[in-house]
């Protein structure tokens, strides 16, 4: 089949739009990652949402609804059990990942739930997104970009020095609770669709390559977006080419950007 046979197929139209959507808005997130300096975040609410996922499992549930909701309420209360405990957000994020593996391993001890269904969510897999994620990709989307543009200002300003801006009278807490907040929504997101191992596809390696080239955050955010729409449709053209996993092949054409500009600036 050709690429154009295969785009007339519902199946194969939903995992492309959801590539797109996610590569564009689900990277921006990656800037906020990667300046604020929250990359344990990432594997901490992995280990959370393994939690959920054992949980589900336990409650006869869908593994990969535990784990979604899991990350929603890990993310939630990231930032507040941080401001609590006067910790570092990363500190606090190697709390969680500890206790929630942990947790978890006790579960499928215990429970007899199996282990192996929970970790098939790190797998992942685009071709297999119904029509109602593909609309809470949606939805996820337009909220972190309408974010982003309402609130620019403040996020700016907490990005660049959170004692500065709440000096100003930017809400410094609430900012970066939010943020946070999306970060696990769109980690539960990029689970389903490029797997839990894979999350820095989608995530962190667009925030990456876009700070490495970029002179101010409009820009990162611009060029951060464009990384990722690249690496995710790109790399779902790509499998569909080759009839190889999609989601180590996004996860592949995004080091390839990466690799790409850090030898040019290096030039």
């Amino acid at each position: 089949m050709s690429f154009v046979d295969y785009m007339q197929i519902p199946l194969f139209q939903r995992a492309m739009l959801a590539a797109l959507i996610a590569g564009g808005t689900l990277s921006l997130l990656g800037v906020v990652i990667v300046t604020l300096n929250l990359t344990v975040i990432r594997f901490a609410l992995m280990h959370v949402g393994l939690l959920g996922a054992a949980i589900g499992l336990g409650l006869g549930a869908s593994p990969l609804a535990g784990a979604l909701v899991a990350i929603g309420a890990g993310s939630l209360l990231l930032g507040p059990w941080s401001d609590r405990m006067k910790m570092d957000t990363g500190l606090t994020g190697a709390f969680f990942m500890t206790g929630s593996m942990a947790l978890a391993f006790l579960l499928f001890y215990k429970a007899g739930v199996p282990a192996m269904e929970a970790f098939a969510l790190f797998t992942g897999n685009l071709l297999a997104l119904a029509p109602a994620e593909l609309r809470f990709i949606l939805a996820l989307g337009i909220i972190i970009l309408m974010s982003f543009v309402a609130f620019y200002r403040e996020i700016q300003l907490v990005l660049y020095n959170q004692e500065l801006a709440e000096s100003l009278g930017v809400p410094v807490a609430i900012v970066r609770n939010g943020l946070l907040f999306l970060t696990g929504l769109a980690i539960g997101l990029a689970i389903r669709v490029v797997g839990a191992l894979l999350i820095d596809a989608l995530i962190l390696l667009p925030g990456l390559s876009a700070l490495s080239m970029a002179k101010d955050l409009r820009s990162a955010l611009v060029l951060a977006s464009l990384f990722g729409v690249v690496a995710a449709v790109g790399g779902f053209s790509i499998s569909l080419f080759f009839d190889v996993p999609t989601g180590p092949t996004i996860t592949l054409v995004g080091v390839a950007i990466l690799g790409i500009i850090t030898m040019a600036k290096g030039r």
